[in-house]
């Protein structure tokens, strides 16, 4: 199991919950992935891939390894949800991503997007498509964090009128990063607010 701690304060953090846990999608989940799909998306917006499709999680994201679906929980609430689906072997798509409070910076959708792109480096993928919500990206920040986390941004383009954000892995600047392990299993991360 892997296990990485993010510490944050009260202060730093309003309204957060003290603490959350990234964790697999299980199927009693579904109830509330709808109403925090429901409630985090723009109201006029279009409905997101997970929540109209909620009944084929297990299908989309359970069955082959490369492809995952986690929650964020925090007392016994889902917080926050992110997918990975692996196509052409090594381009990993991050969907679904989702929490209480789709502010820029937000603790949980970074600690979900670290989880996804962990995930997607020990798959092998060269190459991370991230579909993000319907809420406005500030696309600095999220190419900054990405950077630590091993990925450029390459470019940002529109994909049947929705935006996509294309990274790859640098293995040139970050010769850390390694090779990837395929053995890898999803891992649970726990996180302190």
């Amino acid at each position: 199991m892997n296990r990485n701690f993010s510490l944050w304060s009260a202060d730093e953090r309003p309204g957060l919950p003290d603490a959350f846990l990234v964790r697999s999608f299980q199927a009693d989940d579904r109830a509330q992935i709808l109403r925090l799909h429901g409630a985090a998306a723009p109201s006029g917006s279009v409905d997101c891939d997970c929540a109209s499709k909620i009944d084929q999680i297990e299908e989309k994201y359970f069955r082959r390894p490369q492809d995952h679906f986690w929650v964020a929980e925090a007392g016994g609430r889902i917080v926050g949800t992110v997918g990975v689906c692996v196509q052409d072997g090594n381009v990993a798509h991050l969907h679904c991503l989702r929490a209480i409070d789709d502010s820029t910076d937000h603790v949980i959708r970074r600690a979900l997007v670290q989880v996804a792109a962990g995930h997607a480096h020990e798959h092998g993928c060269l190459k991370l498509v991230v579909h993000p919500p319907n809420v406005p990206v500030d696309i600095e920040r999220a190419a900054e964090f990405l950077h630590r986390l091993g990925f450029e941004f390459s470019r940002h383009r529109e994909v049947e009128n929705q935006p996509v954000f294309e990274f790859y892995l640098n293995l040139y600047e970050r010769p850390e990063l390694g090779p990837y392990d395929r053995a890898a299993s999803p891992g649970t991360a726990k996180y302190l607010a």
